[in-house]
């Protein structure tokens, strides 16, 4: 079987089943680019649905909205991938702001089912990148099977409740490595602070509480060995 039919049909499952950062993360490898992200495309901004940075966690700077004009995202038509592999020299960037920052970037549009664009499936490197085939397959495969509906808040909580099991499972690691209580709460809060601004950011009010509430009360139970 080919490798780029494996990574097909791995990509569908992980789809199909809701499992967006997994999909991401697939893709991430398969790609050699830093960056694998979703974005929205508003009105005026592309605002971060979600964002796999391979170097660090959480990624920074691109987990904020961008500024339309700041992006490449709004060269992209229909699912024809725009593919830059370097902009430093790209023609089409000689103007761009952050032609020497984003060195690379391959994107595909995500289209609702009126086939509107409604946002962007984009990989991005701060050093000129190669994109092959198998990669040009795989992101136009993942843009075909996501619609506006999957980009909804259903996936973006469940997206955010497994970071936080994840810092869940980190208590017994930050409590044995600090040097007293105040050390282990102060390095906790350290993880825990980008997902509450992330969660009060981009969930309705209700989850954001929900989410700090489950947060709160993994605070509380940081040194208790439960």
């Amino acid at each position: 079987m080919e490798e780029s039919t494996i990574y097909v049909d791995q990509l569908r499952r992980l789809v199909m089943e809701g499992h967006l950062r997994g999909a991401l993360e697939l893709l991430n490898i398969q790609s050699g680019y830093r960056f694998t992200a979703i974005y929205r495309l508003g009105a005026t901004h592309a605002e971060n649905f979600m964002l796999v940075d391979r170097d660090r966690e959480p990624a920074t700077p691109f987990t904020a909205d961008i500024p339309l004009d700041e992006t490449y995202c709004h060269k992209v038509e229909c699912l024809a991938a725009l593919v830059i592999e370097d902009a430093s020299s790209d023609p089409r960037l000689t103007t761009h702001k952050y032609r020497d920052v984003v060195r690379a970037y391959c994107s595909v549009s995500l289209l609702d089912e009126e086939g509107a664009k409604f946002g962007t499936l984009c990989q991005f490197d701060t050093a000129p990148t190669v994109t092959s085939e198998v990669t040009l397959r795989l992101m136009r495969e993942m843009g075909s099977l996501l619609r506006s509906d999957a980009i909804s808040t259903t996936y973006r909580r469940a997206d955010i409740d497994q970071r936080v099991d994840r810092l869940s499972g980190m208590r017994g690691m930050i409590a044995e490595g600090a040097l007293d209580r105040n050390d282990a709460l102060s390095t906790f809060d350290l993880y825990a602070g980008p997902l509450i601004t992330e969660a009060t950011q981009r969930l309705p009010p209700g989850d954001a509480l929900e989410v700090s509430a489950r947060i709160s009360d993994i605070r509380n139970t940081l040194l208790d060995g439960r």
